[in-house]
């Protein structure tokens, strides 16, 4: 009889835990990763002013996720361009992420926007830090800071080391 009693508690205790193992629900995780590309469009951030940018997560686990983007933005005030680069490490569970990463921005663009004075070409390298948030309707938003340290070239704003920088983007991913 005491054998039976031990034996129950021991059946009961592991279907318990396996029930309470079963509750965790990765499926958000697992649809999100399942969609790897993503054209978003982005305000301020590594674009300068306004980019669209293409992004792929180049490596998937779990809980985190490694992206990689390139895209083509404006500078309206010069007639610039701007192509914006950049890869961040992504951690986080469900659909909200840490974002972390590196980023550049290719510039070209006049001193003025009169057109008639000389073309400047400059890089500025970037920091991420960021929150990012994929919904159930496969919209991707993106909110983060990242302050352009000039490495070369010239620029339109003279003699600065840092410009503190933000960038929002909302994209659709595929």
């Amino acid at each position: 009889m005491k054998e039976i009693r031990i034996v129950s508690l021991v059946g009961l205790c592991l279907f318990l835990s396996v029930m309470a193992y079963s509750q965790e629900n990765d499926d958000d995780l697992r649809r999100i990763m399942e969609r790897k590309n993503n054209i978003d469009l982005s305000i301020g951030g590594t674009g300068l002013f306004a980019s669209v940018n293409y992004n792929r997560m180049i490596f998937v686990k779990t809980n985190y996720f490694v992206n990689a983007s390139v895209g083509i933005g404006t500078v309206p005030l010069n007639g610039g361009i701007a192509i914006p680069h950049q890869v961040t490490f992504n951690l986080g569970k469900k659909s909200s992420f840490l974002e972390l990463g590196i980023g550049g921005t290719c510039w070209s663009g006049k001193s003025n926007a009169s057109g008639y004075t000389e073309t400047l070409n400059s890089y500025q390298l970037s920091p991420i830090i960021g929150w990012r948030k994929h919904f159930g309707n496969n919209l991707i938003f993106r909110v983060y800071a990242n302050p352009l340290f000039r490495i070369s070239g010239e620029y339109y704003i003279e003699d600065y080391s840092v410009i503190p920088y933000l960038g929002i983007s909302l994209g659709y991913s595929f």
